[in-house]
């Protein structure tokens, strides 16, 4: 009953969510097409010998847009381009979108129960109180997998049409991304669950997240302690934009994650279990 439940009260939502990361597939993957023709141009009007001077022809188009499309659906980071130009990539679509998704589904999870006043009914239910929390991260799983394949997947038919090698590639980040949304629901759905609000587990979880992401780094500018930052960029590694395939593929940030989001799962059992009506 409760599975059933926490599909149909978030099914709007979650139908939403896949639909614009969806989109965004498909509005890159034209990228991706516009991209190639404008390098087919070029490469038809310049003459072989800049080509020979500037070693253009060991340039692999091909392997490159894909990097390009890995970089920018899945990762983020500072590269380096033609002539010396420092171009900032900004902050990769996955992560943006999975940190919104997972945020707003964790806190609106059990929060409903709460803004609706139908919580202390669910606990005195005679069925297990663990089935509520079963139910929500189910479905809230199903819907981060769902959600952040939608980025790369659409992407596929467009990098096919090009000739890009190595096209699958583009899914390489994906487990890193599934991880990291479960970790971030299962913060939002903790948050929430002990605060007894959708609005201030919501705040609570952002707060966690800027504090995650802030603490380090001022740790380290005006102290000069590296050792945080250090550990948060290592957490982060698989979310490069160097990257596996790029680099090997880092299990053991991937396994940080899932025990993150295993620990949430486990504190949320246990706070249901013995919190009073």
């Amino acid at each position: 009953m409760y599975l059933w439940k926490a599909w149909h009260d978030s099914r709007a939502r979650i139908m939403l969510y896949i639909l614009a990361t969806s989109t965004l597939g498909v509005m890159y993957g034209l990228f991706v097409m516009s991209a190639a023709n404008w390098h087919a141009y070029w490469m038809t009007i310049i003459s072989p010998s800049l080509l020979s001077r500037h070693h253009i022809p060991n340039y692999d188009f091909s392997a490159d847009i894909t990097f390009n499309t890995l970089r920018w659906v899945v990762g983020y980071g500072l590269t380096m381009r033609a002539f010396n130009v420092l171009e900032w990539g900004f902050i990769g679509l996955g992560p943006s979108a999975l940190l919104l998704a997972s945020l707003s589904l964790g806190a609106s999870s059990v929060g409903r129960e709460y803004d609706a006043g139908t919580m202390s009914f669910v606990l005195t239910r005679p069925s297990r109180r663990g089935n509520l929390i079963f139910g929500d991260w189910i479905v809230g799983l199903s819907a981060m997998v769902i959600i952040a394949s939608g980025l790369a997947f659409p992407v596929l038919p467009f990098l096919h049409a090009v000739h890009a090698k190595g096209p699958g590639n583009v899914l390489a980040g994906l487990p890193a991304l599934w991880v990291l949304g479960a970790a971030v629901y299962g913060l939002a759905h903790f948050t929430t669950l002990v605060a007894g609000s959708a609005s201030k587990g919501l705040v609570l979880s952002a707060a966690t997240l800027l504090t995650y992401s802030f603490l380090p780094t001022a740790l380290n500018d005006w102290w000069h302690i590296d050792a945080l930052l250090r550990a948060v960029d290592w957490t982060l590694r698989p979310l490069d934009y160097d990257a596996w395939p790029l680099s090997p593929f880092d299990w053991s940030a991937i396994a940080f994650w899932l025990g993150v989001a295993a620990g949430f799962l486990g504190a949320s059992l246990a706070w249901i279990r013995w919190r009073e009506v």
